[in-house]
């Protein structure tokens, strides 16, 4: 129901599939799927304890979402991925500005149906139970801003070798070219934590702020801070993520551009494989 701020970091190819790099650490899409629902509980229990009464009612709305995206949405990304594997195959070029808008607004759908869903939630949360969630939510703010502070190379290490592994799932093995380019590109995004934790403190600042006092219309606000936490930024911080965002679908571009053609089989191969996961998926 309640998760941290969405900051934007578009890793290499991210555009092809957001939801599939989400499955990516799992070796059967199809069992990754079909533990979403307990994944989302288990990310909640995280942060706040639900009564069992409340556990049937998160149950039931995520039960829900789950038949929603399964008959509705499984089978546009599958329509979504066979037609980049054509256009892969046929030497068309792609833009990932492109991509990432459609595969954004894939998340955005998916994402307002969730909360309209699990929402009604959130106005029963006891005071106590608003109380645990603040305190959980500073932790994790705190835990973040530390490792970043204790150590930056350690992190940074750590996000090339999510984006290496990423890009081979989609490519296969990268070159040598690609290796620069990565690592390059994360050499160069330099990230300000503070700043980062200063923005993440504010929203969850109103989060809490209409959780505890309930003003009229709260759910409404309450939907529109965990759709768009963006509206919060701060024109500085709006700049650099939009910084970000530009210099990552250049990488994208960048070591798409310098595929080689095993690459692309690899690629194409990949793409239709999720896509025939996703069909029968939204068959069961």
């Amino acid at each position: 129901m309640v998760r941290g701020d969405r900051h934007v970091t578009i890793r290499p190819l991210q555009c092809l599939l957001l939801l599939a790099l989400l499955l990516a650490g799992c070796s059967s899409v199809q069992f990754a799927y079909n533990q979403l629902d307990r994944w989302m509980r288990w990310q909640l229990d995280d942060y706040v304890d639900l009564d069992s009464a409340q556990q049937r009612q998160l149950k039931g709305a995520l039960d829900s979402f789950h038949r929603w995206h399964r008959q509705t949405q499984l089978p546009r990304y599958a329509e979504f991925l066979r037609t980049l594997a054509t256009r892969v195959e046929s030497g068309q070029a792609l833009d990932m500005r492109t991509l990432e808008t459609r595969v954004t607004a894939f998340a955005d759908t998916a994402s307002a149906q969730l909360l309209d869903l699990t929402l009604p939630l959130a106005a029963q949360l006891r005071p106590q139970q608003i109380d645990e969630l603040a305190q959980h939510l500073q932790e994790k703010r705190r835990e973040s801003l530390e490792e970043w502070r204790d150590s930056p190379d350690k992190v940074r290490r750590r996000r090339g070798k999510k984006i290496r592994k990423q890009s081979e799932r989609w490519l296969g093995s990268l070159t040598d070219e690609q290796e620069a380019l990565i690592t390059g590109w994360v050499e160069q995004m330099a990230n300000n934590p503070v700043q980062r934790d200063r923005q993440r403190q504010l929203w969850q600042a109103r989060v809490l702020e209409l959780l505890r006092h309930k003003p009229a219309g709260y759910l409404d606000k309450l939907r529109s801070l965990l759709l768009r936490p963006e509206q919060l930024w701060d024109d500085n911080y709006r700049g650099r993520q939009q910084q970000r965002r530009a210099r990552a679908r250049a990488l994208g571009q960048r070591l798409y551009t310098t595929t080689t053609a095993d690459q692309r089989r690899h690629l194409v191969a990949t793409l239709r494989e999720y896509a025939d996961d996703f069909d029968e998926l939204s068959r069961q």
